[in-house]
């Protein structure tokens, strides 16, 4: 009985990581232009190789900057030292009056005080280069998404699950503006940076 019951752990220990495996490997050989050569998948990689893992060294940083300047539909980006994601690990949709659309783990989708971007070592304002009219559709139909489940790996098909990245690349996407046109299969928050849609209007480190 002590035997099997030591088999059943050894057996519970290892699936997780092989089948992490199996569907990374599937990923990949599913869309391998994702992780060609400048891509965000490649880039995760590469960092998780040197030991850079998902969102850094979180904590609290105190970052100064100066938010004003920021319109509704605009975007924040945030990151802590160290992350995978390349230069930025975090996004959110500004909606005014000093609020912000993400999406998180254990929060899912939600509402943030706009203030809590301090906590990030490094925060980019950017601004979307839209009409306002635009840019309020994009903030109202973002809005209907409150409250989803949060996916890490929440790829750009589909409209179920969300990372903190897809929220606003969807919202933009039903009014005819791709943010992230040259990511694959996910966005980072580097693709909005990168946006010919965006121009940065604000940058601060600690």
């Amino acid at each position: 009985m002590l035997m099997k019951e030591k088999n059943q752990d050894i057996i519970c220990i290892w699936i997780f990581p092989v089948l992490s495996l199996l569907l990374t490997v599937g990923i990949i050989w599913s869309n391998p232009q994702s992780f060609c050569e400048g891509s965000a998948g490649r880039l995760y990689m590469q960092n998780a190789i040197q030991g850079k893992i998902g969102y850094g060294c979180a904590g609290y940083y105190g970052n100064p900057i100066n938010f004003s300047g920021l319109e509704p539909g605009d975007l924040i980006l945030g990151s802590y030292p160290d992350c995978a994601y390349g230069e930025y690990s975090h996004a959110g949709l500004y909606l005014g009056n000093g609020k912000v659309l993400e999406g998180f783990v254990d929060l899912g989708v939600n509402i943030q005080d706009i203030e809590h971007y301090r906590q990030y070592q490094k925060i980019c304002l950017l601004h979307i280069k839209a009409d306002k009219k635009i840019k309020n559709q994009a903030v109202e139909s973002a809005q209907k998404y409150e409250g989803a489940l949060f996916y890490p790996l929440a790829f750009k098909p589909g409209d179920r699950i969300f990372n903190c990245t897809k929220i606003m690349w969807l919202a933009y996407m039903q009014q005819g503006i791709d943010l992230a046109p040259d990511a694959k299969l996910w966005i980072s928050p580097d693709d909005f940076k990168r946006s010919p849609y965006a121009s940065v209007i604000g940058e601060g480190e600690i």
